[in-house]
């Protein structure tokens, strides 16, 4: 059963490179919305720009949270994918020594 080390060895490289990926991709979050002030002729409703603030805020405040979830689902597909790695090197090594 020795000539399955190399696939073994395939598994937990493959495993320990998506563990890494997942981590630094929990470390990005998607940046805060804003809108840009423009030259505009004519003047807006003051009532649009209090609801254009409200929309902002709210849809920050949903940004916010979905980056904390994303943050710490792919933080645990990362623990995952770090044990499966693990896994997959014991297992290459009670090919090759068991």
């Amino acid at each position: 059963m020795t000539y399955l080390y190399p696939l073994w060895l395939f598994f937990s490289a493959f495993f320990f490179y998506m563990g890494y990926i997942s981590w630094r991709q929990s470390q990005q979050g998607i940046r805060s919305f804003n809108i840009r002030k423009r030259d505009q002729p004519e003047p807006t409703p003051d009532n649009l720009e209090e609801a254009n603030k409200v929309f902002v805020d709210e849809f920050n405040n949903y940004l916010a949270a979905m980056n904390d979830h994303n943050k710490r689902r792919l933080q645990a597909s990362s623990i995952g994918f770090f044990i499966a790695g693990i896994v997959s090197m014991v297992s290459m090594f009670m090919a090759l020594f068991g």
